[in-house]
């Protein structure tokens, strides 16, 4: 009798303490398994090539202080792997060949312009640049058709656009950034938003909150979500001075754009106009060839890093980047344990972000350590004596679980309003206005 009953508990505590942990094991799964989206997925880390890349510079065809040529022979000696000259309402040319310019922006800045004749590279320059002589067979690559859009607006709300023959001798409106997003993407280009904290700050009595103000975070959400052209954002240009607060405006743009389906990536660039500013902030693509479409590929996937040399926020005013850069050699995901790990050189710390607010450190993030804390992505940023690295961001969801739907409002602002004032003026008034036509043609080089 008591061996009977014995065996009767100890089958009831067996079934008790399979029970408790086949519970364990499915409440883990339910609540610790994350669907991780990997924008380096594509990445073959073993035979692709880091490109060190500037998207972002001008030349005295519009108000730097250097000539074409030099400024391609800067780069060169720089060790770039790709350059896009994006003077502004000018489109880029072969290197060969000198731009149209815009007469009038180039008085303005005569100071540094000095409205001289453009010089380009000669034809032996270029096929030895484009060879990589000089550099053990590492050629450079020429962008095609770089271009900085609205380019008088006194906010200096302004965007970059590439492979596309679209803009030149465009003033723009005001913080209109929407139309010529629209319009270059429709004549076959992609752009990417640049330096937002100029925008903002311009009209700060306006913008009071700034990075966290709702009409700013969901203007610039609706144009990524409107427009898959658009690639991205600038997060931290030139010396930083402007962008700073830009991260933060990133990561609420983030939170409203990634659970709609869309993830906009952060770039960085120099916005050099003089000697000693080309080298101050780029972008690494990883590519699997040095080409034009590999390049959009990297921008339209996000198979890049952002690196600068300055860092208000996390590194301080005063800091300045010298040496080897902080970068990313190989990014590793491990959905069983929920793991996104990086693999990296030049760093002495690695900082991983969710919803604004940094929450770990380390080379290797465990997403069920932080899940309190995240909503839908993590972003990293890696940081050295030569600068700053930030990663794209990582989108994450639960397995089983669905994005709560997030509102992104259409906000009405003052270029709006300015938009729709120029359009009807243009066409009431200076469409057929032969005075119009002939400052179009002289002073803003509209052919």
């Amino acid at each position: 009798m008591k061996i009977k009953l014995f065996k009767s508990l100890s089958a009831v505590l067996l079934i008790i303490v399979l029970g408790t942990s086949l519970s364990l094991s499915v409440g883990s799964a339910d609540t610790s398994s994350y669907i991780i989206t990997n924008p380096y997925e594509t990445v073959d880390w073993d035979t692709w090539q880091a490109y060190k890349t500037q998207l972002h510079c001008h030349t005295n065809a519009s108000d730097g202080d250097m000539q074409l040529n030099e400024v391609i022979e800067l780069h060169y000696s720089l060790d770039y792997d790709i350059v896009a000259i994006t003077d502004h309402a000018t489109v880029g040319k072969p290197w060969t060949e000198a731009p149209d310019t815009v007469p009038l922006f180039r008085l303005v800045k005569y100071e540094r312009t000095k409205m001289a004749k453009i010089i380009p590279l000669t034809e032996e320059r270029y096929e030895e640049i484009k060879s990589g002589v000089g550099r053990g067979g590492r050629g450079m690559l020429a962008v095609e058709k770089g271009i900085e859009l609205n380019g008088a607006v006194p906010s200096n709300s302004h965007l970059t656009g590439y492979f596309a023959d679209y803009g030149h001798g465009l003033i723009g409106v005001d913080g209109d950034y929407e139309t010529p997003v629209r319009e270059n993407g429709e004549a076959g280009g992609i752009t990417m938003l640049s330096h937002l904290g100029n925008y903002y700050e311009y009209y700060e009595k306006l913008y009071t909150n700034m990075e966290n103000d709702e009409r700013l975070i969901n203007k610039f959400s609706n144009i990524f979500l409107t427009y898959p052209t658009c690639v991205g954002t600038d997060i931290n240009s030139g010396t930083d001075a402007h962008t700073f607060r830009d991260r933060k405006l990133y990561d609420n743009i983030l939170q409203r754009t990634i659970p709609n389906g869309v993830t906009p990536w952060c770039f960085t660039f120099s916005d050099a106009h003089q000697a000693g500013q080309y080298d101050r902030a780029f972008t690494v693509h990883m590519m699997s060839e040095l080409t034009n479409n590999d390049l959009r590929r990297s921008m339209e996937d996000g198979t890049l890093f952002a690196v600068s040399r300055h860092a208000r926020t996390e590194l301080g005013q005063d800091f300045v980047g010298e040496g080897d850069y902080p970068i990313v050699t190989r990014v590793e995901i491990d959905e069983n344990t929920d793991t996104i790990k990086l693999f990296a050189k030049n760093y002495d710390n690695i900082v991983w972000v969710a919803n604004g607010v940094e929450i770990a450190s380390g080379n290797t993030i465990n997403l069920n350590d932080y899940e309190d804390h995240i909503t839908c992505y993590v972003r990293a940023y890696l940081t050295g004596v030569g600068g700053i690295c930030y990663v794209e961001p990582f989108a994450v969801l639960k397995k089983g679980a669905e994005y709560e739907p997030v509102e992104v409002l259409d906000e009405y602002g003052i270029e709006d309003f300015l938009r729709e004032l120029v359009t009807v003026v243009d066409e009431l008034i200076f469409k057929n206005n032969l005075f119009i036509q002939l400052f179009k043609q002289f002073a803003l080089g509209v052919k």
